[in-house]
């Protein structure tokens, strides 16, 4: 099976450097940065590399999102990354982030691939947010990540939907995180009725987990925290590391 990967956010020597030992793993890796990011010195990047590069976005132009918050600069670099993908499967990973062996999510993936199976890094329990999947690393077929980027970047953008779609809104309810409006634009995409998404039923065939420490070598980044997590370090410690801990 093939899978393409999405490296999202601004340039960062943390994956790029990385690039040439991962790059046997995916058919097309895809680089989705800003115009106006810098990297001190050249690199030689295999040739399954894509480099898409474009303005950084206004937030203040934007609608339902937070003014304050990177999620609106995620979905438009993951969004733009994802429309040069041709594989049937993709993964997006973090531009400042590194894992070196994807083995694991991809056949976490394969054993049901209508599901979005995601990194533990930063999941939460249904009972303390329900839908508060990890957004760090996942992966999915490449038609519904398309269908439910490409939802919430016209909503966010355009204005559409947030009067139809009110979980679009950031903050309102108090609970609706960045991370739970991601999970439910793929359940969206996937056209499952609203009125199931209430339940754990739907939650749990439609998602599942992987634990990041069996990626391999990794650095994993918690940038409000000013953490770093590695595999030799400072490994990262989760309670929640698998569907039914979710």
């Amino acid at each position: 099976m093939k899978f393409d990967l999405v490296i999202q956010g601004p340039l960062n020597t943390t994956s790029l450097e990385k690039i040439n030992d991962i790059s046997d793993q995916f058919e097309n890796i895809i680089v989705s940065h800003w115009d106006c990011d810098k990297i001190e010195h050249k690199l030689n990047l295999p040739d399954n590399t894509i480099i898409i590069s474009q303005p950084l976005p206004d937030r203040e132009k934007t609608y339902g999102v937070m003014k304050d918050s990177t999620f609106y600069y995620s979905i438009c670099s993951t969004f733009f990354g994802i429309q040069s993908c041709t594989s049937q499967y993709t993964i997006k990973m973090r531009s400042d982030e590194i894992y070196s062996d994807f083995n694991v999510l991809k056949e976490k993936l394969l054993e049901d691939d209508e599901r979005f199976v995601f990194g533990n890094i930063f999941a939460k329990r249904w009972s303390h947010s329900p839908y508060h999947i990890g957004d760090h690393l996942f992966a999915a077929k490449t038609e519904h990540l398309y269908e439910g980027y490409k939802f919430l970047y016209d909503s966010y953008t355009y204005g559409k939907n947030l009067m139809s779609d009110s979980w679009l809104i950031q903050g309102f309810p108090q609970n609706q995180t960045a991370e739970s409006i991601l999970a439910k634009s793929f359940l969206k995409a996937k056209n499952i009725d609203m009125k199931s998404w209430r339940r754990k039923e739907t939650m749990q065939k439609n998602f599942d987990i992987v634990d990041i420490n069996k990626l391999g070598d990794y650095v994993a980044r918690w940038v409000q925290g000013h953490k770093t997590y590695t595999s030799d370090t400072n490994q990262y410690r989760c309670s929640v590391n698998n569907l039914g801990d979710f």
